[in-house]
């Protein structure tokens, strides 16, 4: 018999699940859509994800691959359990070349100017230069603008990340981020010199998260300096100094701006989804996993484990920071117990969605008990009003 993407944990000893998911919160009044044009490659995303576009090496600093889900703004929690995901572009390692007529960054892509001092110029500062001239001379021009010209080129960045412009907008995201990556004098001392407005361009170049430009949001300029240099959680709702709780895995170890409290350890994307069984945590090393991304790289599976001398078959999770496993059976029950009484009708048919997921391949008797009663659920849901179900009787139609 088959096993949930072919894994099967053999002699595991299962540990118990931590409860289900709560992670902070940005304030509900910021809800935007934070977008970038959506990339042809979706691996490793949730159905239903817009990833964006991005020229990272994914093998060199996977930390700013970004989050995905429907949203991309931190919400209040609904009766569906969560919101959408911030989303970020990976970084670029670009090397610039400068002759007289011609600036190189990266991967060919150039620019033609005639080189001259720098000399501040009246009116507004564009993109391009503060993503490419020195702090100090753009923040000196910087002092010197308006409000509603500053608020003006912040507007344009949240517009070129949202791929509003189609093509045109994804192709100078990728010139500006090349620009910022490639440079080795944002330092630490450098970027205290910066323009606030300018820092926070900056910062959404790097991480491509247009919510460091919302105007409800004012991040401190040392933690965009912190952000920008990977030793906060670039998550807004987080923002925990990193390695987050301190902890010396070598996941939070080995990749630049990891967060072990929101982000998976798989994808190192992060979202604002809470009580859900979207996310798998593990109750040994508290690190949190996609559970799409679990059955996809196999982190799922049918094990035949002893207990008081009989072997038998369980479906259990293994965390992929840790190598521990934890059942799942006991996991769903819990979450479901806890989170039902606040779900929808729509968030009950997602959540039964996921159970489905996880135990359509088991090869026990009580996985695939749950596996059916699921589905019937789904069904009965579907074809009926939300309130016809109580969460009473949800629980007990789950009992296997």
């Amino acid at each position: 018999m088959g096993t949930s993407s072919g894994a099967n944990f053999h002699q595991q000893q299962p540990q118990g699940m931590p409860p289900p998911r709560n992670n902070g919160r940005a304030p509900a009044a910021l809800q935007t859509s934070l977008s970038l044009a959506a990339s042809s490659e979706q691996v490793g995303s949730p159905p239903d994800t817009q990833e964006p576009l991005s020229n990272s090496d994914q093998g060199q600093d996977s930390a700013t691959e970004s989050a995905s889900s429907q949203g991309t703004w931190p919400e209040e929690p609904t009766k569906s359990g969560g919101a959408g995901p911030v989303i970020a572009a990976a970084p670029i390692t670009a090397v610039r070349m400068v002759d007289k007529e011609k600036e190189v960054v990266g991967n060919g892509v150039s620019e033609f100017h005639a080189m001259r001092s720098r000399i501040p110029s009246v009116g507004r500062v564009t993109l391009r230069e503060v993503a490419r001239d020195r702090v100090d001379l753009v923040a000196d021009r910087m002092k010197v603008m308006s409000e509603e010209l500053l608020e003006e080129i912040k507007t344009e960045l949240r517009s070129i990340l949202e791929g509003t412009g189609g093509a045109h907008h994804v192709e100078e995201f990728l010139y500006l981020q090349k620009l910022v990556q490639g440079r080795v004098d944002l330092t630490p001392a450098m970027l205290s010199m910066a323009h606030h407005v300018q820092l926070e361009i900056l910062v959404a170049i790097k991480t491509g998260i247009q919510a460091f430009l919302h105007p409800s949001v004012n991040i401190p300029q040392s933690r965009l300096a912190e952000v920008f240099l990977y030793k906060r959680c670039r998550n807004i709702a987080c923002q925990s100094s990193l390695p987050a709780e301190e902890c010396r895995c070598s996941v939070c170890t080995n990749r630049s701006g990891f967060c072990n409290l929101c982000m998976c350890v798989i994808c190192n994307k992060f979202d604002f989804e809470v009580n859900t069984c979207r996310w798998i945590g593990c109750d040994v090393c508290s690190h949190w996993t996609h559970t799409d991304c679990a059955i996809r790289d196999g982190q799922i599976g049918t094990a035949h484990t002893i207990k008081n001398g009989v072997g038998h078959a369980e479906m259990l999770f293994r965390c992929q920071a840790c190598q521990r496993t934890s059942e799942l059976l006991g996991w769903v029950r819990d979450v479901f117990q806890q989170c039902a009484p606040g779900w929808d009708r729509n968030a009950l048919i997602r959540e039964l969605d996921y159970v489905c997921k996880i135990f359509r391949l088991s090869e026990d008797s009580k996985g695939r008990n749950l596996f059916r009663k699921c589905v019937e659920l789904v069904e009965r849901l579907r074809s009926a009003s939300a309130e016809s179900m109580s969460p009473r009787m949800l629980l007990q139609a789950l009992q296997v």
